[in-house]
């Protein structure tokens, strides 16, 4: 096997995470020279099973799977050795020893800005991060981001809005769509831009893989910016790597009584740099600003007291694009049942349309 087949090898050994691959190719110089000394892997502790299974045949018949499933996405693999690799990951502490990237095959991009924030959005926050994502796209920065629900999937949908570069990193392999409403998205991603994840294909989501994301989105970046997120939350994990990584961190400030200010008001007290359009994100970068959008003005289109739930439903539709029932009960600030009872009579009465993957669109 080739270096890049030696590499997928290695990572598809039990017990064989980032970590210990990268170990391997240090001690031996190279993945195919690792690969060729599994002889020797038995007198390592921890190793026995890697060792054992990489002995038998299981390997090149799963590496042959994997190359299937790679090209009948038009995928490709990214090693650490590669020159396409990110330079700004090779800094991080725990590099991904080999990415599955799914995409452009563009040159790098001079500048890129992560937005994070909750799945469970509000309509301000739904809104601020589609339009940074738009605004920087159209500035010309990558918008990196995670592909779920809430806040990621606005900011991306806002950068190819612009026609701007996006980076999507997946907490699984690239054949799974996660969230399975977000399939469109992710499919729209790979047309016009980036989808990318250290987990080989067939790998299902898992708890333990978004933090692993994590570290991606923070390494990837130059800056990151928290629009909506509790202290306690993903997004702020990824905030804290970002912080441990030297990137810069940016927070759009919030209503000091929503929960979902509590993560974004807290780091601009600790001297996180307020956000209050892209403008202020492209000065803090050192980036020309002459862009005309503004991602601070007032929200408008939540359910107010008294107001017709299916009417609050059109108005965030009208506002925001296509939306999951979740996403619009975190807009409305109302329970999913609730919501779902004035979705089902809007597609009744012909004003909605179901997508495929589970998504809602006003009805042209």
């Amino acid at each position: 096997m080739d270096e890049r087949a030696c590499f997928l090898a290695l990572r598809l050994l039990p017990g064989i995470g980032p970590r210990r691959l990268m170990q391997l190719v240090k001690r031996y110089g190279s993945a195919q020279a690792a690969w060729n000394a599994r002889g020797e892997w038995g007198q390592w502790p921890g190793f026995e099973k890697a060792a054992a299974t990489a002995s038998s045949g299981s390997v090149a018949r799963a590496v042959a799977r994997q190359k299937r499933v790679l090209a009948s996405l038009g995928a490709r693999i990214v090693t650490y050795p590669d020159p396409d690799y990110p330079e700004s990951l090779r800094r991080i502490p725990d590099p991904p020893p080999l990415l599955f990237v799914r995409g452009l095959n563009r040159p790098p991009v001079a500048r890129r800005v992560a937005i994070v924030g909750t799945r469970r959005a509000s309509l301000y926050g739904l809104r601020i991060a589609r339009q940074l994502g738009r605004d920087l796209g159209a500035a010309g920065i990558e918008v990196v981001s995670g592909l779920a629900r809430g806040i990621d999937g606005a900011a991306h949908r806002g950068a190819l809005e612009s026609g701007g570069a996006t980076a999507a990193v997946l907490g699984c392999g690239l054949d799974v769509a996660y969230p399975p409403e977000h399939r469109d998205l992710m499919e729209e991603i790979a047309r016009h831009g980036i989808v990318l994840t250290e987990y080989p294909c067939g790998t299902k989501p898992a708890p333990g893989h978004f933090p692993a994301r994590n570290r991606i989105i923070a390494g990837l970046a130059d800056a990151v910016v928290l629009v909506e997120a509790s202290k306690r939350s993903g997004a702020m994990h990824t905030v804290n790597l970002a912080l441990e990584a030297g990137r810069e961190v940016m927070a759009v400030p919030g209503d000091v009584d929503r929960w979902g200010s509590e993560g974004p008001n807290q780091l601009i007290c600790e001297g996180a740099t307020p956000v209050r359009h892209a403008r202020d994100v492209l000065e803090s970068l050192g980036c020309p600003a002459d862009i005309k959008g503004d991602a601070a003005s007032p929200a408008t289109g939540a359910q107010e007291e008294g107001d017709d739930p299916a009417a609050a439903v059109l108005r965030l539709l009208a506002a925001s694009g296509a939306l999951s029932l979740d996403e619009l009960a975190a807009g409305l600030e109302q329970a999913v049942e609730d919501v779902a009872g004035a979705v089902a009579q809007l597609e009744i009465g012909g004003h909605v349309v179901r997508q495929p993957g589970g998504r809602f669109v006003l009805r042209r």
